[in-house]
């Protein structure tokens, strides 16, 4: 019997993957119209590439691109129709800038370029190719894969590919193994060939026995690949608690995964990876789960480009998206309300969960009764009621000392929560505010460097002498403290001296006074 691996509190929770027969894929039409959004980076600008009137072609460029920000690309051929600008935007849903495309129902695609054989490109080429196809974390984080790839070379030992989906409702990774197991192992040798990894590990929970038959069949005789199976709790699918309850190795905040030597990817990503690098396609799609809790059906798996507005999606499985209903992004436990339909299906979107809005059913948040299910049930050992508290007297101190930055907000804490009490909303807060302490203190820290290599700058090209007084003052405010070890060198040097020049003149004089006798 194959080992299960397991991690520290989580929730164990009913599954709606019973019956395998139900997750077939389904493709959803082309809207009439796509709404690309795309935001501006801290430091740099996305350049676009397109203006309104412009024809553009299915998997088209339509932003440059720079380091952190990967390009975006067409979803179809159609026409530019509008490009708003909304630099001053605070609403979740709503980015900075939206392009929206008519489409003219072709799909004329641009020129791909295929590869047959990817051993004979350099790491770095095939990297190039993955950042100039869009392609960032489709498990929710979004980070470039290429940047992730970059810093994995020669760095890491063990792949992991992610195949958990520990949210009860989501099935899209299992529908995308189902269906493509050989593509998405041909994308693992792939990222294999550029990190340099030693061994691939394919992770997926311990209730999908059917697909856990089928990948052990296929990877038998492939030294390479082991297939490692998790007990199904949530939330097992973090890269973090994979990590640790794989090899029993915990990542620090601060440190990232490829530190310790592994290279974490979701199962999505992967196939992404292998459909640029073989086939040349960009990323202008993606399998996203739809589960609609009120009607007790099973999710539905489909094929949705990125930029179908979610307003059309809805509509075309015929759901009510009125005011009694509650459209959400994520799952049961992770997720955040979609306030306008007219908003899109974006890379990270695995999952739509609709619900009726139960007006009459407001839960009560009542005081801590200091139960300590939440210390139990966290998955990366920090103490939620402590948190809790200080999170409401603001002592950022003792919250930087409860490491409240490792909390990953995956809302275990909340859902055994006796007293209603939204845990993760307080968290996310300290968080935030913990966050903006730490970027102050490395400001300042920068600061006073610069000031006090300016200060020693300026006293080297003007050779100033300054007084007792003002050396002391300049002691104090640790300036010059490298010169001030000098003068006093110099000083104890010279009094040295006189002490030795005294001595001499002290025997001479004792030579002279015997002479006279």
């Amino acid at each position: 019997m194959k080992k299960k691996y397991n991690f520290k509190g989580g929730i164990q929770c009913i599954s709606i993957k019973k019956d395998p027969r139900e997750y077939f894929l389904n493709y959803l039409p082309d809207p009439e119209k796509f709404f690309i959004y795309i935001k501006y980076s801290h430091f740099k600008k996305n350049r676009l590439r397109v203006k309104v009137g412009q024809e553009v072609l299915c998997g088209q460029p339509l932003t440059f691109g720079d380091d952190l920000i990967v390009p975006v690309h067409s979803p179809t051929s159609g026409w530019i129709k509008n490009i708003y600008f909304n630099p001053k935007s605070s609403d979740k849903n709503q980015e900075k800038i939206k392009i929206v495309i008519l489409s003219n129902h072709l799909n004329k695609w641009i020129r791909l370029k295929t590869i047959k054989n990817y051993k004979t490109y350099t790491p770095q080429s095939l990297i190039k190719i993955i950042y100039q196809s869009g392609i960032v974390g489709l498990g929710g984080a979004q980070f470039p894969s290429s940047k992730k790839l970059t810093l994995s070379i020669n760095k890491v030992h063990t792949l992991i590919v992610n195949g958990i989906e520990s949210e009860p409702c989501m099935t899209a990774d299992y529908c995308l193994m189902q269906n493509y197991i050989n593509e998405i192992l041909i994308g693992c040798k792939i990222v294999a060939w550029i990190s340099k990894v030693k061994d691939i590990l394919i992770v997926i929970q311990e209730d999908k026995t059917e697909l856990i038959l089928k990948i052990q069949k296929i990877i038998e005789n492939k030294q390479l690949f082991k297939l490692c199976i998790i007990r199904k709790k949530y939330p097992g699918g973090s890269s973090k608690i994979l990590i640790k309850s794989l090899t029993g190795k915990e990542i620090p905040y601060g440190k990232h995964s490829i530190d310790m030597g592994y290279l974490v990817f979701n199962v999505a990503t992967i196939y992404a990876i292998k459909r640029s690098i073989i086939n040349g396609e960009p990323l202008i799609k993606r399998i996203v789960t739809l589960y609609n809790k009120d009607k007790n059906i099973l999710s539905k798996n489909f094929w949705v480009k990125i930029g179908t507005p979610i307003h059309f999606f809805l509509n075309y499985l015929k759901i009510d998206s009125n005011l009694n209903t509650l459209i959400y992004s994520g799952g049961v436990f992770m997720r955040y309300l979609i306030v306008n339909l007219n908003y899109s299906i974006q890379k990270n979107m695995n999952c739509i969960y609709v619900k009726k809005n139960k007006k009459n059913k407001k839960k009560i948040e009542y005081p801590c009764i200091n139960c300590g299910y939440c210390v139990h049930a966290c998955p990366v050992n920090l103490l939620p009621q402590e948190m809790f508290l200080y999170c409401k007297n603001s002592d950022n101190q003792k919250l930087k000392q409860l490491n409240i930055l490792d909390c990953i907000e995956c809302t275990v804490c909340e859902k055994v929560c006796p007293s209603n009490i939204p845990l993760v909303k307080y968290f996310r807060i300290g968080k935030k505010i913990q966050k903006n302490i730490d970027i102050e203190n490395d400001r300042k820290k920068l600061f006073s460097s610069l000031f006090r290599k300016r200060e020693k700058r300026l006293l080297i090209e003007k050779k100033i002498f300054y007084s007792k007084d003002q050396i002391s003052n300049i002691k104090k405010l640790d300036i010059f403290s490298r010169t001030q070890e000098k003068e006093e060198n110099n000083s104890i040097n010279q009094k040295i001296i006189e002490k030795s020049l005294r001595k001499e003149m002290l025997k001479e004089a004792i030579k002279r006074a015997k002479l006279k006798r």
